[in-house]
Parts: C-alpha cells; sequence; structure tokens
C-alpha cells in the first residue's frame, strides 16, 4: 500500500508510519495466493493443511507477526528511555516485519526524530528453529532434570542439543528460502513447558535484534540510503550497537521480563548467531560492516555475569559450530545430510516435503557443483533445447560477470546493482531475476534447473570464488 502525499515532501521521507504503510503486505493474503498454486499443481495435501492455516489465521483476527514485533518495539523503546536515550519513545519507533531477503534486519531515522526497524521473515523463522532447539535441550518436565541437564552442561561440556537434527533443519530451511523464496521450517515437538522457554528466547533474540538497529538511528550512526541496511557504516558502529543492545536487552527483562538473566543473555545470543546464518547462507553480499560473528559473540560473553557468561559462551562455540556446517553452500561444503530431518520422529509434518523430495534433493546437488560443471550442464542444455544460455555462463567464468547477466537477459541498470558489492544482494533474489528473463526450455523441472545453474556459478563470480 501506498501512502498518500503529504503537504511539505514526500511523507516516507519525514515519518516511519508511512514508510511502514508502503512496504506492509498481507500475510493472510500472501496464503491464499499460496493456496491457490498449491491447488492447480496438484498438492493437494499440503493445500490442506495451508487451508486450514488460512481458516485459523482468520480465527485469530490479526497478523501475529506484527502483533509480536509491535510488542518487542514497544518494549524496546521503553528501555533505551529508561536508560536514557531521550529520543526513545514507543510512539517513535516502528517495527515491521517484511518477506524481503535482500536485508536480514535495519532501521532507519526520519526527519520527525522516528524510526522505522524491519525484521525480515527469513530472521524470524530462523530464530524460532534454534529458540525450539535451545529449549528442546535445556527444559526437562523437572526442576531436578533441568539441574542435571545445566550440571552436564558445565561440566562435562554436553550441551543437549541434537545437533545434527539442528543442522540439517538450518540446512532445509536456507535451501527452501535460496531457491523457493520462502521459509519452510522442521520445528520440533516440544512440551508446553519447553515452548515457553522457547517463546522466552525468541522474544530476548527479537529485542536484541530491534535494538541493535535501533541503536545505529539513536548514536547518529548515518542514515542508509532506501533498501540498505543502517549497518552501512564504520565497523566500530557496530560494536557501539551491540553495547547498547545486549544493555537494553537486560534492562528489559529486569524491568518487563520474561524469564530469568540466563533467558535473555541465551536471547542475545541467538540474535548474533540467526543473523550470522541468515547472511552467510542467504545472502550473496550483505552491504553490511557486520564484524565476524565469533568476535560478537566473544564481547558478549565478556559483558555478560560470569554465572550466564559461562553458559552462553559454551553454547555460543556449540552454536557458531553447526551454523557454519549447515549455512556454506558451494563447491566443497561438507555434506549436511537434511534429508532425515524429513523422516524425524520429533519434527512436524508438512506435507510439501513429500511433494518436493526429489526437487530439494536436486536443487541441493546443483548448489554443490563447481562452476566448471555448472557451464558444462548448461551447454548440454542448449545443446538439447536450442537455448543459448551457456553463452553467459562462458562470460561469467571468465570473469565478465555483468555481460554474463545482460546475455541473460537482465536490463543494465539492475546488472550495476547486481554487480555493485556495496548493496544487499540474496540468492533468491538473483535466482529470481535469472529465472525471470531465461528463456523457457521444455524441461521436467520447467526453467528453474537452468536459472540454478546460472544463479550458483554468478554467486561464485560475485563472491570472487572462481579460480
Amino acid at each position: 500500500m501506498t501512502a498518500a502525499p503529504e503537504p511539505g515532501g514526500d511523507p516516507v521521507r519525514r515519518n516511519s508510519q508511512a514508510a511502514r504503510a508502503r512496504i506492509r503486505y498481507s500475510r493472510r493474503d500472501a496464503l491464499a495466493r499460496f493456496l491457490g498454486t498449491l491447488r492447480s499443481h496438484g498438492h493437494h495435501v499440503h493445500a490442506e493443511s495451508v487451508a486450514a492455516a488460512i481458516e485459523a489465521w482468520d480465527e485469530h483476527g490479526g497478523d501475529p507477526a506484527e502483533e509480536n514485533c509491535d510488542a518487542v518495539g514497544e518494549v524496546v523503546a521503553v528501555a533505551l528511555a529508561e536508560l536514557g536515550h531521550d529520543r526513545a519513545a514507543p510512539e517513535n519507533l516502528e517495527v515491521c516485519p517484511v518477506a524481503r531477503q535482500a536485508i536480514s534486519a535495519t532501521a532507519r531515522g526520519y526527519e520527525d526524530g522516528s524510526a522505522l526497524a524491519l525484521v525480515s521473515d527469513s530472521l524470524v523463522a530462523f530464530a524460532m528453529l534454534y529458540a525450539q532447539h535451545l529449549a528442546d535441550a535445556r527444559t526437562k518436565e523437572s526442576a531436578l532434570a533441568t539441574a542435571r541437564s545445566v550440571f552436564r552442561r558445565y561440566f562435562r561440556d554436553e550441551s543437549g542439543l541434537d545437533e545434527d537434527l539442528l543442522a540439517a533443519s538450518l540446512r532445509f530451511s536456507a535451501l527452501h528460502q535460496r531457491v523457493l523464496g520462502g521459509p519452510v521450517t522442521p520445528f520440533p515437538v516440544l512440551t508446553d513447558r519447553q515452548q515457553t522457554d522457547a517463546d522466552w528466547y525468541l522474544t530476548h533474540c527479537l529485542r536484541f535484534v530491534v535494538a541493535h538497529e535501533y541503536a545505529h538511528v539513536l548514536l547518529g550512526h548515518g542514515t542508509a540510503a532506501p533498501g540498505v541496511s543502517s549497518c552501512a557504516g564504520d565497523p566500530g558502529w557496530e560494536t557501539e550497537a551491540d553495547e547498547l543492545a545486549l544493555r537494553t536487552v537486560l534492562h528489559a527483562w529486569r524491568r518487563h521480563g520474561p524469564g530469568t538473566r540466563l533467558h535473555a543473555g541465551l536471547g542475545a545470543l541467538l540474535a548474533v548467531v540467526v543473523v550470522h546464518f541468515s547472511e552467510r547462507a542467504l545472502f550473496i553480499h550483505r552491504g553490511t560492516t557486520h564484524p565476524p560473528a565469533t568476535e560478537r559473540l566473544d564481547r558478549l560473553v565478556r559483558s555478560l555475569p560470569p554465572h550466564v557468561a559461562l553458559l552462553v559462551g559454551q553454547y555460543g562455540s556449540t552454536l557458531m559450530g553447526l551454523t557454519d556446517r549447515a549455512a556454506h553452500f558451494g563447491a566443497g561444503a561438507a555434506p549436511v545430510p537434511w534429508q532425515p530431518v524429513l523422516d524425524h520422529p520429533r519434527v512436524r509434518r508438512q506435507g510439501i516435503w513429500l511433494d518436493h523430495r526429489d526437487d530439494l534433493a536436486r536443487y541441493a546437488e546443483i548448489q554443490s557443483h563447481a562452476p566448471h560443471e555448472l557451464v558444462a550442464a548448461l551447454r548440454e542444455g542448449d545443446a538439447r533445447h536450442g537455448t543459448a544460455v551457456s553463452a553467459g555462463a562462458e562470460a561469467v567464468l571468465a570473469g565478465r560477470t555483468g555481460d554474463g547477466l545482460r546475455l541473460w537477459g537482465l536490463p543494465p541498470r539492475r546488472v550495476e546493482e547486481i554487480t555493485d558489492p556495496a548493496l544487499p544482494l540474496s540468492f533468491w533474489g538473483l535466482l529470481d531475476e535469472i529465472h525471470t528473463t531465461l528463456p523457457a526450455v521444455p524441461h521436467p523441472a520447467g526453467r528453474l534447473d537452468p536459472a540454478l545453474r546460472a544463479a550458483t556459478l554468478a554467486q561464485y563470480a560475485l563472491m570472487e570464488e572462481i579460480r
């Protein structure tokens, strides 16, 4: 929806509410369109689950994602005001979840002193997955069992995490978002008590993310251009924003809850890990200056009380290791056997997994091919279908990425934006554009396989991994 012009200039330049009105979208309508697509393709099992989700949505009477973000934004603004930041107030901060993958999270200040923070749906989905696995590992049905779990973590270095299942679940969800553009996340089945703890971890995680982005505005770290993260500036700003975000999360926990100081500390940890995973798994280049996640984690641990820092640091090292394993797409990546997650007895079922199991396996394999293998496959496709996709691939392989993108039909202005490393670019965004411009081929999988090979090759070039 576009905001109506107001006297005195563009309303989007003047206040956050007008900017939010322009970018918000109806998730209920998006589900309805997805339902129509599923039915038209004969995916009736999954269509039934989506229809049930739409019915539940209508009974709820609102967008739970927006409601959650509104609640997080209000608490963050109040906490920052209580910490002495005069510009922070609930009416000055808008927080909006967005479907776009060209950001993980960002914020922008406006002429009236307000600010708009954007948090991608993909980041929220990943955060929920981490939070649920952490709760599954830490929360037992009795206080004694929980105490034993803490003892093992402290003294025997056993996290209690099902590391293989979490890595496989992250891989599966990232693969969906890279290729199909939307979060499909295999959540574990939790008890009520575990779900409560997972919700608390998620709350503190999102508070840290929003507080970090809002801190850039409050601390005068510059105003990002439209579509560019607020983190596009001096790397030292990141340390300042992290420090203020952690103070905000701990203050908000003391004044507003929920849970314990450890919930708040682990939630802050998840924020660092989730942003790292999102940007490494989904992005080609980020347009940001986030320091290495290990550095952010080390500073976070040093800023926490000792009894909290020890556990947060131990979980952090475990989560960082499995995150890096799950997030690496490309030739030479260690295999992450995500297929068994579909049959795991403790994972909630979704019909679409069974519908697209073979397709997803093929998509994963294509993204593990080396550049010369991708070019050879595109040449073979040209010979079979009479197309000329390999001409662009040859240009990319020779180091002329812009020429290759133009040969694939992308307009010159977009080519210039894609090849600018200062601008954020997601793999899905690149794939979607290439998929749209390549000629149709009589292939069982339509145009997606050639487009996926072309996008994977372009990713290598844009990340300077073609040697």
